[in-house]
């Protein structure tokens, strides 16, 4: 979580952006709309990675996620998000497996969505989520090369975007049964969901194997207890 925020903090300062041109050895003036349209970019950054993460969603889901898509929850405790398009080699279509999904996503995915719906323009229910500034889909890479940028301003290993969507599948494998994760990822087979179940592998679990094969010891006694 940490990490996450350090990379969306990264976002929100614009030290993920390359450095603006000049112009005969001068820095360029930038107007107040085009500082304003650019601070508005670098927070959406910083919520489509937060979102990514919280969701687990792939990139082309999320470039192609719209606002009819997204249910808050009165108290804004979380929100789910119907995931019924996705972007592939350039072309919006059905997600993959030809299968929608609902995705139930946790408080701090739902709070960057409502403040992305905040904005002035673009919140329409047919509108993407995560637009450019003239309201159209998101580049998935373009949004690649900000996020390596973004990582790299914050210090953090190298991790491609990808990555976010392996986290969420680890952390949600800790307390939800495989099956939920499955749904959740839209794996299409239980077997795609397996590369998670290490998270699930704790000391309380290494003491039940133990005792199943009769091999008990005073550390195993203390764990059960």
């Amino acid at each position: 979580m940490a990490e996450l925020e350090s990379l969306a903090r990264a976002c929100e300062r614009g030290e993920h952006r390359t450095a603006p041109p000049s112009y005969r050895g001068r820095p360029n003036q930038l107007s107040d709309d085009e500082e304003a349209a650019r601070v508005a970019e670098d927070r959406q950054d910083a919520e489509l990675f937060r979102v990514a993460f919280y969701s687990g969603m792939r990139l082309g889901e999320l470039v192609a996620l719209r606002w009819r898509y997204v249910h808050f929850l009165p108290d804004l405790s979380g929100a789910v998000i119907n995931v019924e398009r996705a972007v592939s080699a350039g072309v919006e279509k059905e997600p993959k497996g030809r299968r929608g999904r609902q995705v139930p996503i946790p408080r701090p995915a739902a709070e960057a969505l409502a403040r992305l719906g905040q904005r002035d323009h673009f919140t329409d229910a047919e509108d993407y989520v995560f637009c450019n500034r003239l309201g159209r889909r998101l580049d998935p890479s373009a949004v690649r090369r900000r996020y390596k940028r973004a990582a790299e301003a914050a210090g953090l290993r190298p991790l491609k975007l990808h990555g976010l969507r392996h986290a969420t599948g680890s952390v949600l494998a800790r307390s939800l049964p495989l099956v939920t994760v499955r749904d959740v990822l839209g794996h299409a087979e239980l077997r795609t969901t397996n590369r998670y179940l290490h998270s699930k592998i704790d000391a309380a679990a290494i003491v039940a194997v133990n005792a199943a094969f009769g091999v008990v010891d005073a550390t195993a006694e203390g764990a059960m207890a």
